[in-house]
């Protein structure tokens, strides 16, 4: 006989007991609650194509209302159909410059943002339009300010995008100077 089990022989009894020693299960939930949570990682590219599939789904309910509200005096306005169809393009455009801008990658959070945060500001200036048109429904000024809204919008995007593109350009190729 073995050293090890001579000593599980001579505790045989204090070994079978059910119970665990006293206290043990305080002891167990207390590392169990100081026991770190796991950090949960938003990823933001993903967050990005959500908010811009929100806003490409709000806006067209928007405009489905509006439809629906303004009766078929509205909906018979060649104005206004050719508004809706403008304005399914134009969302489409500015999810498609919301998924460029996620692509490239930023050096610092809070540029991006700060980015997210001014593109928001134009969004809030549409929902104001938005709601002009809900007063003056088939007003060709509102529809024009809401058409040239997107217009100013796709082209900060673009220059967003195109300097973006340039500083990841220039940093490439300051590290590849590095490098050598």
């Amino acid at each position: 006989m073995t050293d090890l089990e001579k000593h599980i022989t001579k505790v045989r009894e204090s070994l079978d007991t059910a119970d665990p020693p006293t206290g043990h299960q305080r002891r167990f939930r207390k590392k169990l609650q100081s026991a770190e949570k796991p950090v949960r990682k938003i990823n933001v590219r993903h967050a990005l194509q959500i908010a811009a599939s929100i806003a490409v789904i709000a806006a067209s309910g928007i405009v489905i209302v509006k439809t629906g509200k303004g009766g078929s005096k509205m909906a018979a306005d060649p104005l206004v159909k050719e508004y809706q169809e403008t304005q399914h393009y134009y969302a489409q455009q500015v999810s498609a410059r919301y998924e460029d801008i996620e692509a490239i990658p930023f050096t610092a959070e809070e540029e991006k943002e700060v980015l997210l945060e001014e593109l928001a500001s134009m969004d809030r200036h549409y929902q104001v339009l938005l709601k002009e048109l809900d007063a003056n429904p088939g007003d060709p000024r509102v529809i024009n300010a809401l058409i040239r809204h997107y217009q100013i919008k796709l082209g900060v995007m673009d220059q967003i995008i195109d300097q973006l593109q340039q500083l990841q350009t220039v940093k490439t190729e300051e590290n590849e100077k590095s490098n050598i």
